[in-house]
Protein backbone atom coordinates (compact mmCIF):
# COMPACT_ATOMS: atom_id res chain seq x y z
CA UNK A 1 0.00 0.00 0.00
CA UNK A 2 1.51 3.47 -1.04
CA UNK A 3 1.65 6.06 1.72
CA UNK A 4 0.71 9.57 1.22
CA UNK A 5 3.34 11.86 -0.61
CA UNK A 6 4.73 14.46 2.01
CA UNK A 7 7.18 17.54 1.24
CA UNK A 8 10.09 15.46 2.02
CA UNK A 9 9.77 12.63 0.14
CA UNK A 10 9.50 14.84 -2.63
CA UNK A 11 12.63 16.09 -2.09
CA UNK A 12 14.30 13.43 -1.43
CA UNK A 13 13.20 11.86 -4.67
CA UNK A 14 14.10 14.26 -6.45
CA UNK A 15 17.75 14.63 -5.12
CA UNK A 16 17.85 10.83 -5.70
CA UNK A 17 16.20 11.30 -9.51
CA UNK A 18 18.48 14.07 -10.35
CA UNK A 19 21.96 12.00 -9.35
CA UNK A 20 22.73 9.92 -11.75
CA UNK A 21 25.91 8.79 -9.63
CA UNK A 22 23.34 6.51 -7.62
CA UNK A 23 24.84 8.28 -4.25
CA UNK A 24 24.70 6.94 -0.69
CA UNK A 25 22.58 7.75 1.99
CA UNK A 26 25.54 9.97 3.24
CA UNK A 27 25.59 11.85 -0.11
CA UNK A 28 21.85 12.05 -0.22
CA UNK A 29 21.56 13.65 3.15
CA UNK A 30 24.26 16.26 2.19
CA UNK A 31 22.13 17.43 -1.06
CA UNK A 32 19.08 17.35 0.89
CA UNK A 33 20.45 19.34 3.55
CA UNK A 34 21.42 22.50 1.40
CA UNK A 35 17.79 22.43 -0.11
CA UNK A 36 16.20 22.08 3.81
CA UNK A 37 18.29 22.06 6.43
CA UNK A 38 14.91 20.92 8.53
CA UNK A 39 15.13 17.45 7.18
CA UNK A 40 17.24 15.67 9.94
CA UNK A 41 18.97 11.94 8.75
CA UNK A 42 16.46 9.61 10.38
CA UNK A 43 13.86 11.92 8.11
CA UNK A 44 15.85 10.56 5.22
CA UNK A 45 16.87 6.90 5.74
CA UNK A 46 12.60 6.45 7.10
CA UNK A 47 12.15 8.38 3.45
CA UNK A 48 14.10 6.33 1.73
CA UNK A 49 12.98 2.92 2.54
CA UNK A 50 9.31 3.85 1.96
CA UNK A 51 10.48 4.99 -1.61
CA UNK A 52 12.24 1.41 -2.02
CA UNK A 53 9.07 -0.15 -0.74
CA UNK A 54 6.98 1.91 -3.10
CA UNK A 55 9.26 1.17 -5.90
CA UNK A 56 9.93 4.83 -6.50
CA UNK A 57 13.71 4.34 -5.94
CA UNK A 58 16.05 1.43 -6.07
CA UNK A 59 18.73 0.20 -3.64
CA UNK A 60 22.22 -1.20 -5.01
CA UNK A 61 24.13 -3.14 -2.27
CA UNK A 62 27.51 -1.77 -3.38
CA UNK A 63 31.36 -3.80 -3.48
CA UNK A 64 32.07 -0.52 -1.05
CA UNK A 65 29.82 -2.16 1.83
CA UNK A 66 27.44 0.89 1.29
CA UNK A 67 23.97 1.10 -0.20
CA UNK A 68 23.39 3.20 -3.22
CA UNK A 69 20.14 4.79 -4.59
CA UNK A 70 18.86 4.85 -8.08
CA UNK A 71 15.98 7.10 -9.15
CA UNK A 72 16.05 5.10 -12.65
CA UNK A 73 13.49 2.47 -11.65
CA UNK A 74 12.52 1.64 -15.82
CA UNK A 75 14.27 -1.76 -16.44
CA UNK A 76 18.09 -1.57 -16.73
CA UNK A 77 21.47 -3.77 -14.96
CA UNK A 78 23.42 -2.36 -13.43
CA UNK A 79 27.62 -2.84 -13.37
CA UNK A 80 29.57 -2.42 -10.44
CA UNK A 81 33.48 -1.65 -11.08
CA UNK A 82 35.58 -3.47 -7.98
CA UNK A 83 38.46 -0.92 -8.28
CA UNK A 84 36.73 2.42 -7.83
CA UNK A 85 33.01 1.66 -7.05
CA UNK A 86 31.42 3.55 -9.57
CA UNK A 87 27.84 2.08 -10.32
CA UNK A 88 27.12 2.07 -14.61
CA UNK A 89 23.43 2.08 -15.61
CA UNK A 90 23.10 -0.33 -18.68
CA UNK A 91 20.44 -0.28 -20.97
CA UNK A 92 20.54 -3.37 -22.87
CA UNK A 93 17.79 -3.85 -25.58
CA UNK A 94 17.41 -7.92 -25.07
CA UNK A 95 16.52 -7.16 -21.33
CA UNK A 96 12.69 -7.49 -21.17
CA UNK A 97 13.33 -10.71 -23.82
CA UNK A 98 15.24 -12.04 -21.37
CA UNK A 99 12.80 -11.73 -18.35
CA UNK A 100 9.71 -12.87 -20.68
CA UNK A 101 11.78 -15.84 -21.49
CA UNK A 102 12.38 -16.61 -17.78
CA UNK A 103 8.50 -16.15 -17.15
CA UNK A 104 7.61 -18.68 -19.96
CA UNK A 105 10.46 -21.29 -18.92
CA UNK A 106 9.66 -21.51 -15.54
CA UNK A 107 5.54 -19.99 -15.62
CA UNK A 108 6.58 -17.40 -13.19
CA UNK A 109 5.18 -13.44 -13.24
CA UNK A 110 8.47 -11.56 -12.50
CA UNK A 111 7.40 -8.06 -10.88
CA UNK A 112 10.83 -6.91 -10.01
CA UNK A 113 14.72 -8.08 -11.45
CA UNK A 114 17.75 -6.67 -9.63
CA UNK A 115 20.97 -7.86 -12.23
CA UNK A 116 24.52 -6.81 -11.08
CA UNK A 117 27.90 -7.22 -13.17
CA UNK A 118 30.91 -7.27 -11.48
CA UNK A 119 34.24 -6.06 -12.75
CA UNK A 120 36.60 -3.15 -13.70
CA UNK A 121 35.24 -0.37 -16.15
CA UNK A 122 37.42 1.08 -19.04
CA UNK A 123 39.00 4.10 -16.61
CA UNK A 124 40.23 1.58 -13.83
CA UNK A 125 41.39 -1.07 -16.59
CA UNK A 126 43.53 2.28 -17.87
CA UNK A 127 45.78 2.23 -14.92
CA UNK A 128 46.47 -1.27 -15.21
Amino acid sequence: MKSRKTKQQDIILQVIKNDKSHPTIYEIYQKVSEINPKIGQATIYRNINKLVENGEVIRISSSDNMYHYDGECNPHEHFICQKCHRIIDLYENDYQEKVEKIEKKYSIKIEQTTMIYKGICKDCRKML
